[in-house]
């Protein structure tokens, strides 16, 4: 009886154990994404190009959004094109 007790009382601290471990180590990972996430659009934000949508300024780009000194319009974000550097001013 008591051996028995034993082994129950073992598989339910294995059990209980690995529950446990499974919990923070699924803790541990989300917080490892959503760190990831936040450089990820830290950089995207450090890289952005603006540029009017009507191309008041020809292909003049600013690093911030904004409104078009020429015509008002809100600037739009531009694809970045790595073999050409834009103008920023």
């Amino acid at each position: 009886m008591k051996k028995s007790l034993l082994v129950l009382g073992m598989a339910l601290l294995l059990i209980g154990g690995g529950a446990t471990f499974t919990a923070c180590n699924s803790a541990a990972n989300k917080t490892k994404t959503e760190a990831k996430a936040k450089v990820k659009k830290e950089s995207k934000k450090e890289t952005a190009e603006y540029q009017c949508p009507m191309h008041c300024e020809g292909d003049k780009t600013y690093d911030k959004p904004g409104k078009c000194p020429v015509c008002g319009m809100n600037l739009k974000e531009v694809a970045m094109n790595h073999g050409h550097e834009g103008h920023k001013h």
